[in-house]
Formats: C-alpha cells, structure tokens, sequence
C-alpha cells in the first residue's frame, strides 16, 4: 500500500523528518559527490532530496506514482514533478544518469518491473 504525498509532506515537516532528510541527504551526497552534467529523477517521494543537486546537474525531475499521488515540486518555481506509472516511466531510454527511489520500493506491489523500468 501506498503512503500519500500529503501524509510523507506532513512527515517531512516534523522535527524527525528534518532530521532524518539531513542524514539521509548526507549519505546520499557520499555516495555522489559530483553530479555536475547529469540528469537526475526522484522517484516516488524523492523531493526532499532533490533541492541539492538543482544547481550541480544538468536536470533534476521528480516522478511520483499514482497511487502515491503527486505534488507540485519545487514550492515557488516551475513545476519539475509528473505523476507515472512506476513500471512505465514517460521517458525515452537511457535518459537518466542517476535514479533516486524514495518512499517507492517499499510500497510497490511488483517491485521487480519497477526495477526493470528505472
């Protein structure tokens, strides 16, 4: 079963989700230092880890699945976030450089066709 959006937004704004966005952020950020040229996509509620490569790579999209439901991404700006099937992502092959799976892996029923989509 899928977390909503607004239930992982509300988390995210707690005093543990700040916490826990900041250690999370920290490791991911370990894990790749230099995104500089290449695409990123968040799928699932990626958002808030996302902000800190906008300036580094060349583009940053959020995907959150439907039953997840989708919100407007960044706050002030454009909108960089669509709603997707998570095992048929709108986009053309070999497009993206980097996948970031937040909150999707552990609510997909059939995670292996997720997998095979990223």
């Amino acid at each position: 079963m899928w977390t909503d959006a607004i239930d992982l937004r509300d988390f995210y704004a707690t005093s543990l989700g700040r916490v826990a966005r900041r250690m999370i952020a920290r490791r991911i950020r370990l894990l790749w230092p230099d995104l500089r040229g290449q695409r990123v996509l968040g799928l699932g509620y990626a958002t808030p880890y996302l902000g800190a490569f906008r300036g580094e790579a060349e583009r940053v999209i959020a995907m959150m699945p439907a039953a997840q439901g989708v919100m407007h991404w960044p706050v002030d700006e454009a909108n960089l976030t669509a709603l997707c099937d998570h095992t048929d992502l709108p986009l053309p092959d070999n497009v993206i450089d980097r996948a970031l799976i937040v909150h999707a892996l552990e609510c997909a029923e059939r995670t292996r066709p997720m997998m095979r989509e990223v």
